[in-house]
């Protein structure tokens, strides 16, 4: 198969593959776990969200943080340092359960949270030496180790649930304790991975002339920016709500068996992933404007299947468009990011696009449990109507402008690398 189809693997992009494989177990097993662990801690019904949403705002918050660092540091420090802190929160989530702490497990999360931040810069970090015509095969190589946190966490996840034991010898509940033992030896083996990545990027100080605030607001005038950034936080915000609440509806409203909930999560945590197979390569032969549309009408067949859902099989296909949905959106918004910025201001314009999608999604996964127990699942589910019209007229808009700068509608191969 020719480059056309397939990355170039340095070892620059080996490692980073092993990396995320490993890292983005992280998670896998914090959405699984907090699902279940949540209502049990959780002191009011409503929270039981709320470590889940610790996680995601623990990314939102340093996202910004992590792609400045990484503009200092360079990019392998700056991974060493998102891993080390994953590492810590992982013990301090085993901690929290052992003493059975609704706000230390919160915590935890927003640590867990804080490292995942910084692993998600590794896309970016391995796209950066590809030629144009191969970062969205960069890219969904990247998405595509999402596949082994399909398998790593939610398996790790089970097999820790009990293995220190149901309780000890006072009645204290060892569950799910194990999961994140386990969750640590994967962190570990990551950074032992990253220490064997080249120097890579080195940092890269922004020009003495150019203030913060001027290199913010011209990465914020920059239509491609919205349109990515937008696409990235319609996934990430629909994905969200509708996982985050739906082994909660499953065990709590249905009563289906955890092993039906976990099985659903599990088919959706793989049809993220597995269409990152084809889906570079679908970037060159539609463009990423056909890419955000098939997006869209995926979690557009998303809505009515979620909205009458009363069976496994229901259920388990509304999760699986979600994931596959989810797969061509964020691709495609990440792919606009890395052919649109270059120099200091990629960090800037990385940076406030994971903000915006880790953001909305921290709002999503908190509001996930109160909107269900309050307006039921069939409210929830029509909940990510509007930002789906707002992605749609977005890239319309775009993609007229784009053709009329041209003069011909541009077409494939990322669409000619945003007509540049």
């Amino acid at each position: 198969m020719s480059n056309r189809y397939l990355p170039t693997f340095t070892r620059h992009l080996s490692l980073l593959l092993v990396t995320q494989s490993l890292a983005s177990s992280t998670s896998a097993v914090s959405f699984l776990v907090s699902g279940f662990i949540g209502t049990r801690l959780s002191p009011v019904r409503a929270l039981a969200t709320l470590p889940m949403s610790t996680f995601v705002i623990g990314v939102a918050v340093s996202s910004t943080f992590a792609a400045w660092t990484m503009s200092r540091t360079g990019r392998k420090k700056g991974h060493l340092i998102g891993v080390s802190v994953a590492l810590l929160g992982a013990a301090l989530a085993g901690l929290s359960l052992f003493l059975q702490s609704f706000i230390g497990y919160a915590l935890s999360c927003a640590f867990l949270g804080i490292g995942t931040a910084f692993t998600n810069q590794i896309r970016f970090t391995a796209a950066e030496g590809a030629p144009p015509e191969q970062k969205a095969l960069v890219h969904s190589s990247i998405l595509m180790c999402g596949l082994f946190a399909a398998v790593l966490g939610p398996g790790i996840a089970a097999i820790g649930k009990d293995l220190l034991g149901h309780s000890n010898n006072v009645g204290q509940s060892l569950e799910y304790i194990g999961s994140y033992l386990l969750l640590g030896v994967l962190l570990i083996l990551a950074m032992t991975a990253l220490s064997f990545l080249p120097g890579g990027t080195k940092p890269v100080p922004p020009p003495k002339t150019e203030s913060n605030q001027s290199r913010l607001t011209g990465v914020l005038s920059r239509p491609e920016f919205w349109l990515a950034g937008t696409s990235g936080t319609a996934s990430f915000a629909v994905m969200t709500l509708l996982m985050a609440a739906t082994p909660m509806q499953m065990t709590e409203v249905e009563h289906f068996s955890h092993h039906d909930a976990i099985f659903t999560i599990q088919s959706h945590i793989i049809a993220m992933f597995l269409p990152s197979l084809f889906s570079g390569i679908l970037v060159a032969r539609l463009g990423l404007y056909k890419l955000i549309l098939s997006g869209l009408v995926l979690f557009s067949a998303c809505v009515p299947i979620a909205y009458f859902a009363g069976t496994l099989h229901e259920y388990w296909w509304a999760l699986v468009l979600l994931g596959v949905g989810w797969n061509f959106l964020f691709l495609a918004g990440s792919t606009m990011l890395s052919l649109s910025f270059s120099g200091s201001d990629r960090f800037a314009a990385q940076g406030l696009n994971d903000t915006m999608i880790y953001g909305t999604q921290a709002f999503a996964s908190l509001a996930a449990g109160w909107m269900l127990y309050t307006f039921g699942w069939q409210a929830l589910s029509l909940f990510p109507i509007p930002f789906l019209v707002v992605v749609f007229v977005l890239s319309t808009i775009y993609r007229r402008n784009l053709a009329a700068a041209t003069g011909t509608p541009v077409v494939a191969t990322g669409d000619a690398q945003l007509a540049k």
